[in-house]
């Protein structure tokens, strides 16, 4: 007769030996969808999304591709080309945009794990449109800014290093896939801009500055948003600038170059920060040569009645032009302006009704 101890003994193999074996038929059958790591950092529809990324990984390891032979590059791009697919028919609107960003970071967590890659390596973007990075690095630049750009589905990333050192230019040796446009002297606060921009043919670009760390996640936010049809994307830096009082002069003449042009909802809001993006139609109204002087690039835009969008960013914007070159360039996109519309620009004079007398009624 066995003891009560002895029969709780054998239940508990038997439930172990069972258990084991489930686990061995379950491994099995995940070996043979190709789903052998199926732990997931996330729950719900994520966890969902993470298993997809982790499949179409594994469907392109079996087809013979090999990421040690193409590199973490080109399994990015496969990567984001497979999520843009997934993510087709699914509307632009902004509360869209955001949900897919969250569900495309679980997805390429995913994708990833399956290629026993670590996570966080990308965001991806649903983009149909080709898109570029132009990265404006003086001394002193910052790698990480540049190691988030790589996280982006970017075709090109150009760093205009200006007035950089041989120490400058082979630490960006160092990172993969970029391409480094070295000057020699200084060119000038925004002139990189140009050059940068002639050397992609991408539809969309994205500006950056190299000394200032942003987070693909906010990054991409932009890049949804020109995929969405903006022509010119900027970071509203609104949150951060207090009360108007406290605003120095940059801030306060950008705001009133869009309050004269009729565009009071842009705010303080200008393309001479960065980040920015530009769509590739955006580019070729406003002329490559006018992206060196960015109020006068904003003015441009305005005047062809692009599509301007701004977008909040936890990093804020930054600017090389110093005090004296941004309120002289303003100054000049202002003469432009007023030798076009008139003096008044948007502003009509409400005390004067000079048609009475054989005058301009504006």
């Amino acid at each position: 007769m066995q003891s009560r101890k002895s029969v709780r003994s054998s239940r508990a193999r038997g439930k172990s030996r069972r258990t084991a074996a489930a686990g061995r038929k379950g491994r099995a059958r995940a070996a043979k969808s190709g789903r052998t790591k199926m732990a997931s950092p996330y729950s719900g529809k994520l966890q969902s999304v993470f298993h997809a990324g982790y499949e179409d990984a594994s469907a392109l390891n079996k087809s013979g591709w090999s990421i040690a032979q193409a590199g973490a590059a080109d399994a990015r791009h496969r990567m984001n080309a497979r999520w843009t697919l997934r993510c087709a028919g699914r509307g632009q609107s902004g509360a869209m945009r955001m949900k897919l960003l969250a569900e495309g970071r679980a997805y390429a967590d995913g994708f990833a794990s399956a290629l026993d890659l670590p996570k966080g390596m990308w965001q991806p973007v649903a983009m149909s449109k080709s898109a570029a990075a132009v990265v404006i690095a003086v001394p002193g630049m910052n790698r990480a800014a540049i190691k988030q750009l790589q996280r982006l589905p970017f075709q090109d990333i150009i760093v205009v290093l200006e007035n950089g050192t041989e120490g400058d230019f082979a630490e960006l040796r160092e990172l993969p896939d970029i391409t480094i446009m070295q000057t020699g002297d200084r060119l000038g606060a925004d002139v990189g801009r140009a050059i940068g921009a002639r050397m992609t043919k991408a539809d969309i670009v994205l500006f950056a500055d190299g000394g200032k760390e942003t987070a693909a996640e906010q990054l991409a936010l932009m890049l949804a948003t020109a995929e969405a049809g903006a022509d010119v994307v900027m970071a509203d830096q609104t949150p951060q600038l207090g009360p108007f009082s406290r605003w120095d002069d940059r801030t306060r003449i950008r705001a009133f170059m869009n309050w004269s042009l009729g565009k009071p909802e842009l705010k303080a809001n200008s393309v001479e920060l960065l980040p920015h993006v530009w769509s590739r139609h955006g580019i070729e109204k406003v002329g490559v040569s006018q992206l060196a002087v960015p109020p006068l690039a904003h003015l441009t835009a305005i005047r062809h009645k692009l599509q301007l969008r701004s977008i909040a960013l936890q990093a804020g914007a930054s600017g090389h032009a110093s005090v004296e070159l941004s309120v002289g360039d303003h100054i000049e996109a202002l003469q432009t302006a007023m030798k076009a519309e008139g003096a008044r620009l948007s502003f009509s004079d409400q005390l004067r009704r000079r048609a009475i007398t054989g005058g301009t009624a504006t």
